[in-house]
């Protein structure tokens, strides 16, 4: 942070000058109660809905603090200017452009603009029995996400087409659930972001490893061979992999195995037992109880079953 900026958070949040008047040519919508009470009861809007949004421009003084949280989830995107957050007890954090931060529900906090160069944010929170698990997606540096330029423009555009709905379509449900989807856009496409370095050193280890065992499909490969080609000890493989994929190598592997008969199952006239061989299981009867466990069917029962 700057020093200027420093200076004014030691001070404390009520040295701070707070804005009590809106930001021209803002945008705010704050949808009333009972309408989020409706859509968090409905089995369509339920998983995931705006309560909040708006848009601030240039918003000097902009100021808020919540000592006991936030029921909803808070999205800020600054497309312009700085700002500042604290989580928790958290030492203060620098917001700048094309900085994202998500604050979790529930949760202590505070922020505000810049006093020499006030910050321009997009923002709306959120809610749902599905808020949580879009955030647990997001490669978050503590609660703080950068975007580059084409993606604060796709982020922006959806928060636009979002906040037309919501403000000039009405509280109809159709054109709620259509809004709700440009979040969901949203969320979905900040969960694909860069990773940070480490991350992407894990994911190219996992993606080898993968790609090894697609063309080794037939073959039966252990901990030790899959850790070896990656070049990693058998631990750190393991923990990397289920890091990355949130299952075991020999899980993941089998799921594979199982994945590729189905294609043989579909596309060939291949016997059972043949089909068992090619993918790696040498005992028929295993691999018929394995591929029942895994979809649900027996091979023969899925053979059967029109796809497409």
């Amino acid at each position: 942070m700057t020093k200027m900026m420093d200076k004014s958070l030691m001070k404390g949040p009520n040295a701070m000058t707070r804005k009590k008047d809106g930001f021209q040519s803002e945008m705010l919508l704050v949808l009333q109660e009972q309408f989020v009470r409706d859509y968090a009861e409905h089995p369509l809007a339920g998983g995931l809905f705006v309560t909040d949004i708006g848009y601030f421009p240039h918003a000097r003084h902009h100021y808020r603090e919540r000592k006991e949280g936030c029921e909803a989830y808070i999205l800020i995107f600054c497309s312009g200017g700085e700002g500042w957050v604290r989580i928790e007890d958290h030492p203060p954090q620098m917001v700048k452009k094309y900085d994202l931060l998500v604050i979790p529900a529930n949760v202590p906090h505070a922020y505000g603009a810049s006093d020499t160069l006030p910050w321009s944010i997009y923002w709306f929170h959120f809610r749902g029995d599905q808020a949580q698990h879009y955030i647990d997606l997001l490669p978050l540096s503590r609660s703080l996400l950068r975007l580059d330029a084409q993606d604060a423009l796709r982020l922006t555009e959806w928060f636009q087409a979002c906040y037309t709905l919501l403000s000039e379509k009405g509280y109809s449900l159709p054109h709620c659930l259509h809004a709700n989807q440009f979040m969901g856009q949203i969320l979905g496409m900040l969960a694909l972001q860069r990773p940070s370095e480490a991350d992407q050193l894990s994911n190219g280890y996992v993606e080898q490893s993968i790609r090894y065992m697609k063309q080794s499909i037939a073959e039966n490969l252990s901990l030790a061979q899959l850790s070896e080609q990656a070049n990693l000890s058998r631990s750190h493989y393991l923990s990397v992999f289920k890091s990355v994929t949130g299952q075991s190598p020999a899980h993941y592997f089998q799921q594979l195995k199982i994945q590729q008969a189905c294609t043989y199952l579909d596309l060939t006239d291949w016997s059972i037992k043949e089909i068992s061989g090619r993918v790696g299981f040498k005992d028929p009867l295993y691999f018929s109880r394995a591929f029942r466990k895994s979809i649900g069917v027996s091979p023969s029962t899925y053979r059967e079953k029109m796809k497409g």
